[in-house]
Protein backbone atom coordinates (compact mmCIF):
# COMPACT_ATOMS: atom_id res chain seq x y z
CA UNK A 1 0.00 0.00 0.00
CA UNK A 2 1.30 3.21 -1.49
CA UNK A 3 0.88 6.78 0.82
CA UNK A 4 -0.21 7.26 4.02
CA UNK A 5 -0.83 3.91 5.83
CA UNK A 6 -2.96 4.21 9.38
CA UNK A 7 -1.88 2.73 12.18
CA UNK A 8 -3.06 -0.89 12.67
CA UNK A 9 -5.43 -0.47 16.21
CA UNK A 10 -5.63 -3.74 18.52
CA UNK A 11 -8.97 -3.91 20.33
CA UNK A 12 -9.71 -6.37 23.19
CA UNK A 13 -13.26 -7.30 22.18
CA UNK A 14 -15.23 -9.08 25.27
CA UNK A 15 -18.62 -10.47 25.39
CA UNK A 16 -20.21 -14.31 25.92
CA UNK A 17 -22.41 -14.42 22.14
CA UNK A 18 -19.89 -15.72 20.14
CA UNK A 19 -22.00 -15.35 17.07
CA UNK A 20 -21.84 -11.39 17.85
CA UNK A 21 -18.17 -11.57 18.65
CA UNK A 22 -17.43 -13.04 15.28
CA UNK A 23 -19.24 -10.62 13.23
CA UNK A 24 -18.73 -7.43 15.14
CA UNK A 25 -14.29 -8.81 15.11
CA UNK A 26 -15.06 -9.53 10.92
CA UNK A 27 -16.22 -6.17 10.29
CA UNK A 28 -13.83 -4.78 12.74
CA UNK A 29 -10.82 -6.51 10.95
CA UNK A 30 -12.31 -5.24 7.21
CA UNK A 31 -11.92 -1.47 8.96
CA UNK A 32 -8.37 -2.75 9.48
CA UNK A 33 -8.35 -2.98 13.25
CA UNK A 34 -6.83 -5.90 15.12
CA UNK A 35 -9.22 -7.77 17.49
CA UNK A 36 -8.70 -10.08 19.91
CA UNK A 37 -11.87 -11.64 21.30
CA UNK A 38 -12.67 -12.45 24.96
CA UNK A 39 -14.66 -15.21 25.46
CA UNK A 40 -14.99 -14.60 29.28
CA UNK A 41 -13.95 -12.20 31.66
CA UNK A 42 -10.83 -13.43 32.72
CA UNK A 43 -9.48 -13.53 29.02
CA UNK A 44 -10.49 -10.51 28.48
CA UNK A 45 -8.19 -9.05 31.79
CA UNK A 46 -5.12 -11.29 30.67
CA UNK A 47 -5.49 -9.81 26.86
CA UNK A 48 -6.05 -6.16 28.24
CA UNK A 49 -3.20 -6.79 30.85
CA UNK A 50 -0.52 -8.43 28.55
CA UNK A 51 -1.02 -7.12 25.03
CA UNK A 52 -0.51 -3.73 23.52
CA UNK A 53 -4.13 -2.19 23.25
CA UNK A 54 -5.70 0.89 22.21
CA UNK A 55 -8.90 0.47 23.11
CA UNK A 56 -11.47 -2.05 24.90
CA UNK A 57 -15.03 -3.01 23.76
CA UNK A 58 -17.11 -4.72 26.45
CA UNK A 59 -20.68 -6.05 25.57
CA UNK A 60 -23.38 -5.58 28.41
CA UNK A 61 -25.32 -8.72 28.21
CA UNK A 62 -26.71 -10.46 30.59
CA UNK A 63 -24.45 -11.08 33.24
CA UNK A 64 -23.69 -7.03 34.32
CA UNK A 65 -22.08 -8.16 37.47
CA UNK A 66 -19.21 -9.52 35.65
CA UNK A 67 -18.86 -6.89 32.77
CA UNK A 68 -18.25 -4.60 35.48
CA UNK A 69 -16.31 -6.55 37.56
CA UNK A 70 -14.35 -7.30 34.31
CA UNK A 71 -13.95 -3.27 33.37
CA UNK A 72 -13.12 -2.60 36.41
CA UNK A 73 -10.03 -4.52 36.67
CA UNK A 74 -8.79 -3.53 33.29
CA UNK A 75 -9.51 0.34 34.16
CA UNK A 76 -7.29 -0.50 37.47
CA UNK A 77 -4.37 -2.46 35.76
CA UNK A 78 -4.43 -0.06 32.35
CA UNK A 79 -6.43 3.27 33.16
CA UNK A 80 -5.11 5.49 30.15
CA UNK A 81 -6.75 2.40 28.07
CA UNK A 82 -9.99 3.43 26.66
CA UNK A 83 -12.85 1.51 27.52
CA UNK A 84 -16.61 1.17 25.15
CA UNK A 85 -19.26 -0.35 26.64
CA UNK A 86 -22.14 -1.67 24.32
CA UNK A 87 -25.11 -1.10 26.53
CA UNK A 88 -29.20 -2.16 25.79
CA UNK A 89 -31.29 1.01 25.49
CA UNK A 90 -30.40 4.19 26.24
CA UNK A 91 -30.67 3.55 30.52
CA UNK A 92 -27.07 4.24 32.40
CA UNK A 93 -26.04 1.65 33.45
CA UNK A 94 -25.09 1.69 37.45
CA UNK A 95 -21.56 2.76 38.06
CA UNK A 96 -21.35 3.62 33.71
CA UNK A 97 -19.11 6.47 34.46
CA UNK A 98 -16.31 4.70 36.43
CA UNK A 99 -16.80 1.41 33.84
CA UNK A 100 -16.55 3.14 30.23
CA UNK A 101 -15.24 6.17 28.09
CA UNK A 102 -17.93 5.94 26.01
CA UNK A 103 -21.29 4.18 25.52
CA UNK A 104 -22.99 2.81 22.50
CA UNK A 105 -26.36 1.59 22.24
CA UNK A 106 -26.23 -2.93 20.67
CA UNK A 107 -29.09 -1.57 18.69
CA UNK A 108 -26.72 0.13 16.48
CA UNK A 109 -24.80 -0.81 13.61
CA UNK A 110 -21.45 -2.14 13.67
CA UNK A 111 -20.09 1.11 11.85
CA UNK A 112 -21.32 3.39 14.93
CA UNK A 113 -18.72 1.37 16.73
CA UNK A 114 -16.22 2.11 14.14
CA UNK A 115 -16.80 5.73 13.92
CA UNK A 116 -16.32 5.90 17.68
CA UNK A 117 -13.04 4.09 17.87
CA UNK A 118 -11.87 6.54 15.17
CA UNK A 119 -13.23 9.10 16.81
CA UNK A 120 -11.65 8.47 19.69
CA UNK A 121 -8.21 7.61 18.31
CA UNK A 122 -8.76 11.02 16.27
CA UNK A 123 -9.31 13.12 19.11
CA UNK A 124 -7.90 11.60 21.90
CA UNK A 125 -4.56 9.32 20.29
CA UNK A 126 -6.55 6.35 22.31
CA UNK A 127 -5.91 7.60 25.46
CA UNK A 128 -8.63 7.02 27.82
CA UNK A 129 -10.60 10.61 28.32
CA UNK A 130 -10.30 12.62 31.71
CA UNK A 131 -12.29 11.00 34.29
CA UNK A 132 -16.01 12.27 34.80
CA UNK A 133 -16.30 12.44 31.01
CA UNK A 134 -18.53 9.92 29.98
CA UNK A 135 -19.84 10.11 26.43
CA UNK A 136 -22.87 8.51 25.21
CA UNK A 137 -23.09 8.14 21.76
CA UNK A 138 -26.58 8.67 20.94
CA UNK A 139 -28.71 5.45 19.29
CA UNK A 140 -29.69 5.77 15.57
Amino acid sequence: MSGYEKKRRTIVHYGTDRIVLRLRAWSLNEMGYHVLNAHNGFEAIKLAARAHVDAVVLDLDRNHDEVALVATEIKRCRPQVPTILLIEGTALPHRAHELADVLVPKRDNVEMLITTLENLFATGGGESPKSGSLKMIPGS
